[in-house]
C-alpha cells in the first residue's frame, strides 16, 4: 500500500507540474492567447494591406481580345463595291500602367482580317481579302492636377496618416486591454494578500478567544469579555470568506483573459506588490514630449483629413493633358503577312493632343470644397482639445501618483504601527495588564491597517499601467 501511494504521488505530481508566470510573462500570454488582442492584429495588418491596395491603380494591365464578324447588312462597309457579305476575324493584345509620375502608357499589337464576298467592282477586286497590322504607342500626362505625379504623392501622404491613425487605434485599443488584464493580475495578488492577512488574523482572534476564555474559566474576566472574542472570531470567519469569494472572482478573470478552459491549471502568479515603478518608464518612446496616445491619433487623423480636403482641392481644379500616339500600319493580302510587316514604319500614324478640362464652379462643386474644408478644420479642433487634454491627463496622473505615493508610506506606518500595538495590547493582556476590549480594538485596527496597506499598494500598480496609454511624441506632432 505504501509503495501504491508513492507512484500515485508521483504520477500526480508528473502530471499537475507547478509552474509560475510573472506580470511581463503574464502579458506575453494574454498577447498570444487572448482573441481580442489576435482580432486586433489581424485587423492592424488588414490595413497595410489596405494601404499596398489604394495603388491598384498604378499596377500594369494587360488586356487581350478575339472577336468575329459576319455582316450581311446592305449598309455595310463594303456592300456599295458588291459584297453580300463581310468576314472580320480580329485579334488584339495590349499593356498599360500608369506610372507615379502621372504619366500614362499603353502598347497596342492590333490585327484583323477581312473577307468580303462578291466584290466584282473593277479596282476594287483587292478589297475581296487583306490583312491590317499595327503596333501601337500611346502616352498621356497631366501638366496641372497630376504634374509629375502630384496626385499620387499627395494620395500617399493621405494614405500614410491615415493608416497610421488606424494602425494606432488598434494599437490604443491593445494597449487598453492589456491594462485591463494588468489591473486583473494586480486585484489576483492583492486577494492573494487578503487572503493570507485573513487567515493571519483569524488566527490571531482564535488565540485572543483562547486566552479569553481560560481568564474567563479562572475567573479573571467577565463572560463579555469571552462574547466579545468569539465575536472577532466569526467578524474574522466572514471577512475570510469574503476574501476567498475575491480570490475565486480574481482567478475567474486571469483566466477569462488568458482563455483557458477549466481543466487548464492556472499558473501561479508571481510578483512583488510592493515594488514601484515609475510613469515615465511605462510611457513609450524616449526623449520627446509626453502625450496621451489617443491625442496622438487625434493629430494624425486630422493631418490625414488636411490631406482629403488638398486631394477634394486638387480634384475640382481644371486641368491640361497633354498626349501622343504612334502607330505602325500595313496593309498586305491576308492576316499573316499583315503581321509580318507590321514594324514597318513607312506609314505610320502620328497624333499629339492638348487637353483641356475646366469643371464650372457650380454649386455642387463649391459644396464639396467647403464640405472638404470644414471637415477638416473639424478635426483640427478636436485635435487640438486632445492635446490640452493631454497635458493636463499627464499632469492629473502625476500628481495622482505622488499624492498615492504619499498614502502608501503613511498607511506603510500606520500598519506597522498599528501591529505593533497589537502585539504589544497582546503582550499585555497574556500577563493580565489589559482589558479584551482592549486588545480586540487593537487587532481590529491592525488588520484593517494591513489590509488597506495592500489595497493601496495594488491601486498603485495599477496607476502605473495607465502610464501605457501614453506615448513620447518627439518635434512637433503632425
Amino acid at each position: 500500500m505504501k509503495k501504491r501511494a508513492v507512484v500515485g504521488l508521483i504520477v500526480l505530481a508528473w502530471q499537475a507540474p507547478s509552474f509560475a508566470m510573472n506580470l511581463q510573462e503574464f502579458l506575453k500570454a494574454v498577447e498570444s492567447k487572448n482573441k481580442s488582442v489576435q482580432a486586433l492584429q489581424v485587423s492592424s495588418e488588414a490595413v497595410q494591406y489596405r494601404k499596398e491596395a489604394g495603388d491598384i491603380e498604378l499596377v500594369p494591365q494587360l488586356t487581350a481580345e478575339a472577336g468575329y464578324i459576319s455582316d450581311k447588312s446592305r449598309l455595310g462597309q463594303f456592300a456599295t463595291l458588291g459584297a453580300t457579305e463581310s468576314k472580320n476575324t480580329s485579334y488584339s493584345l495590349g499593356l498599360g500602367k500608369k506610372f507615379s509620375t502621372g504619366t500614362a502608357v499603353n502598347l497596342t499589337a492590333t490585327t484583323y482580317e477581312i473577307e468580303n464576298s462578291g466584290i466584282t467592282t473593277p479596282g476594287f477586286t483587292q478589297y475581296s481579302k487583306f490583312g491590317v497590322g499595327s503596333l501601337g504607342i500611346a502616352l498621356s500626362q497631366s501638366l496641372w492636377k497630376d504634374f509629375f505625379g502630384h496626385a499620387t504623392r499627395l494620395r500617399w501622404e493621405r494614405e500614410d496618416a491615415a493608416t497610421a491613425a488606424q494602425t494606432g487605434q488598434f494599437d490604443l485599443q491593445k494597449k487598453r486591454l492589456l491594462v485591463q488584464a494588468e489591473s486583473a493580475y494586480w486585484d489576483y495578488l492583492y486577494s492573494v494578500e487578503n487572503v493570507k492577512i485573513g487567515k493571519a488574523s483569524l488566527e490571531r482572534a482564535k488565540r485572543i478567544e483562547s486566552w479569553t476564555r481560560r481568564r474567563v474559566e479562572d475567573g479573571i474576566s467577565d463572560r463579555a469579555d469571552y462574547l466579545s472574542a468569539q465575536a472577532l472570531v466569526a467578524a474574522r470567519q466572514l471577512q475570510l470568506i469574503s476574501a476567498e469569494d475575491d480570490l475565486a472572482a480574481a482567478k475567474r478573470k486571469l483566466r477569462d483573459f488568458l482563455e483557458y478552459s477549466e481543466d487548464q491549471p492556472l499558473p501561479e502568479m508571481t510578483g512583488d506588490i510592493s515594488e514601484r515603478r515609475s510613469l515615465a518608464s511605462m510611457v513609450d518612446g524616449k526623449g520627446g514630449k509626453v502625450v496621451a496616445l489617443d491625442a496622438y491619433l487625434s493629430s494624425l487623423q486630422a493631418r490625414a483629413q488636411s490631406l482629403v480636403a488638398r486631394e477634394v482641392e486638387d480634384q475640382l481644379r481644371p486641368d491640361l493633358v497633354l498626349s501622343g500616339s504612334f502607330n505602325t500600319n500595313s496593309f498586305e493580302q491576308d492576316m499573316p503577312t499583315a503581321t509580318q510587316e507590321w514594324t514597318d514604319t513607312d506609314r505610320p500614324t502620328t497624333k499629339v493632343g492638348l487637353k483641356f478640362v475646366y469643371p464650372f464652379d457650380l454649386s455642387p462643386k463649391t459644396s464639396a470644397r467647403e464640405a472638404a474644408r470644414k471637415e477638416a478644420l473639424s478635426a483640427k479642433l478636436q485635435s487640438e482639445r486632445k492635446m490640452l487634454d493631454s497635458e493636463s491627463s499627464w499632469l492629473e496622473l502625476n500628481r495622482r501618483y505622488s499624492e498615492m505615493s504619499k498614502r502608501v508610506e503613511t498607511a506603510e506606518q500606520m500598519s506597522k504601527l498599528q501591529t505593533a500595538a497589537a502585539k504589544a495590547q497582546a503582550d499585555l493582556f497574556n500577563k493580565g495588564r489589559s482589558i479584551t476590549a482592549n486588545v480586540i480594538t487593537a487587532e481590529e485596527d491592525a488588520g484593517t491597517a494591513e489590509l488597506n496597506l495592500v489595497k493601496l499598494k495594488s491601486e498603485q500598480r495599477k496607476m502605473e499601467a495607465q502610464g501605457r496609454l501614453f506615448v513620447v511624441v518627439e518635434g512637433n506632432t503632425p
